[in-house]
């Protein structure tokens, strides 16, 4: 048995849609006994809970028989319906099931005991809920599946949020009347019956369209963004201080080639000319050279 989860073809999308059974995990092969109609586009108004009226005692793997047995009824001669009266039902374990063929991919004008006002989809428990209410799991998956059908359907499911249309016909609303019914409601809102039963009736308001309406709530609104701010710290690391050796000023003795500390003018003569002295080879020279001169003129 697997679930189907619709193809994404709402107006606004952001309710994820629940899974849901198809038609064929319980018709056998049973089809439509004449042609079905789907509503024009932005004609589903709001949305209408049922009950069955069947039996609540029922096991996992009876529920598939236990709708084909609505299916007869419904076709039948008491009813004279093409299929199955419902779009979706769910059973009291929690699962949604496709009724009226088509429905998961087009909103499936449904039938109704008391004649059908239209512009709904019709959701129905499998159960007998006058006296005792839905399993906590049946009311899970039909808020989820009710939270689902008002977002793909732009219906506003807040709790005493209502829309007003002409009436195609009920045994309440005359075709032509004008009808004023919350976005999502009971059956015997809009028709003389005592659907969806007592136990069931007073927590459409009370329980249904608020967990739908938060459910659209929570989908629509936009993602929290958080934003992580990473700080680091940089410790330097001290580095060794280079200290300059201070430079002496250059000494007389640097500065003076010769190595002593002599007037520079000493070797020039103050004006800049530099002075002729003799040195002891020269004197040595001139003694001998006058010694030769001599002893010739002695000769």
């Amino acid at each position: 048995m697997t679930a189907r989860r619709p193809a994404p073809a709402s107006f606004r999308g952001t309710v994820s849609p629940p899974a849901i059974l198809p038609r064929s995990e319980w018709a056998q092969g049973l089809e439509p006994t004449g042609p079905l109609e789907a509503e024009a586009a932005g004609d589903v108004r709001f949305l209408l809970v049922h009950h069955s009226a069947s039996p609540n005692e029922y096991d996992r793997d009876g529920v598939a028989r236990t709708l084909r047995s609505f299916y007869e009824t419904h076709t039948g001669p008491a009813k004279g319906w093409h299929d199955i009266a419902y779009n979706f039902l769910i059973d009291r374990f929690g699962r949604i099931w496709e009724g009226r063929a088509g429905s998961i991919d087009q909103p499936m004008k449904g039938d109704a005991t008391g004649g059908s006002q239209g512009f709904a989809l019709l959701c129905c428990f499998i159960g007998e809920h006058t006296s005792v209410p839905p399993s906590a799991e049946a009311q899970t998956a039909m808020a989820s599946l009710l939270a689902y059908l008002a977002d793909r359907y732009s219906i506003d499911p807040t709790p005493g949020a209502t829309v007003t249309f002409a009436s195609r016909g009920s045994n309440r609303y005359p075709a032509g009347s004008s009808v004023t019914v919350t976005t999502i409601a009971g059956h015997r809102d809009v028709s003389a019956t005592e659907c969806p039963g007592d136990a069931a009736y007073p927590l459409v308001q009370s329980s249904l369209a608020p967990r739908a309406a938060a459910m659209v709530a929570d989908a629509a609104a936009p993602p929290t963004t958080t934003t992580t701010t990473t700080t680091t710290e940089t410790t330097a690391t001290p580095q060794p201080s280079s200290t300059s050796t201070p430079t002496s000023p250059t000494s007389a003795s640097d500065a003076d080639p010769s190595g002593g500390g002599a007037d520079p003018d000493a070797a020039t003569g103050g004006d800049g000319s530099r002075l002729m002295i003799p040195t002891a080879a020269a004197v040595a020279c001139a003694a001998v050279g006058g010694l030769i001169a001599l002893r010739r003129r002695r000769g």
